[in-house]
């Protein structure tokens, strides 16, 4: 395999991150030699080493001397960086992905969503707001995409926390591709709005209970719109 001449160190992070977090390599498992990438894939001892220091410092290998490279153990990934995640979630099956991403966003964003309604200003409150009124104005399903990012960035940015925020942010590769597969719904715009309008109303309203009501309740039943269209037995998700 020859990788092409334009930064050929990215391009060899993405094969061998992907290969790694697919389990082509498994953990614990020393990678080949610097001579068999080489000769794999045309490239100099230099490029492999740069490419194992990225590796590096996404949490995914670590490297030894005399024993060589080796692929460290998940809880060792940085999951939250924008290429593991990428990898992630090119690696995992539909099914597996949504599961971990719903998890994860039923852990911050209810909670999320309280914190904005305590502590948004005013212009995040106008934020918030524009966002859901372009999501009304969405002819199509891919027209409320955009808008449907923004309105769960401008909550999180609302919390005035940046960790927060930070998440929110790492997350919206994730978060799209959730919306994408929720979207398959027949029904996405119809459904979508009113949950979407509940959260922003109550946010408005500074009620931050029951915009964490609302959001989980969002959660919930984008979830149940996941497996309704991949035609997954829910009991299997209760």
């Amino acid at each position: 395999m020859s990788l092409k001449p334009r930064n050929l160190t990215e391009q060899l992070v993405e094969t061998l991150g992907l290969r790694i977090i697919s389990g082509d390599y498994p953990v614990g498992d020393r990678l080949p030699s610097e001579q068999y990438f080489g000769e794999e894939f045309d490239v100099s001892r230099p490029i492999l080493r740069e490419v194992t220091k990225v590796l590096m410092a996404k949490g995914l290998v670590e490297s030894r001397s005399r024993v060589g490279t080796t692929v460290r153990a998940r809880e060792n990934w940085s999951m939250l960086d924008p290429d593991v995640l990428r990898w992630t979630i090119q690696s995992l099956p539909e099914q597996d992905f949504i599961d971990s991403l719903f998890d994860t966003r039923m852990v911050y964003e209810p909670g999320a969503a309280a914190l904005a309604a305590r502590n948004a200003s005013e212009e995040d409150l106008v934020r918030i707001r524009s966002a859901y009124e372009a999501m009304e104005e969405a002819d199509t399903t891919s027209d409320l995409m955009d808008p449907d990012l923004e309105f769960h960035q401008a909550i999180v940015d609302a919390t005035q926390n940046p960790f927060l925020a930070h998440i929110g942010r790492t997350l919206y590769n994730a978060l799209k591709y959730s919306i994408e597969l929720t979207s398959r719904h027949p029904h996405t715009h119809d459904l979508s709005l009113p949950r979407h309008k509940a959260v922003c109303d109550a946010i408005l309203k500074r009620d931050s209970a029951e915009a964490a009501r609302t959001m989980q309740i969002l959660l919930e039943e984008s979830r149940r719109d996941f497996v309704h269209v991949a035609g997954i037995d829910e009991t299997d998700h209760q």
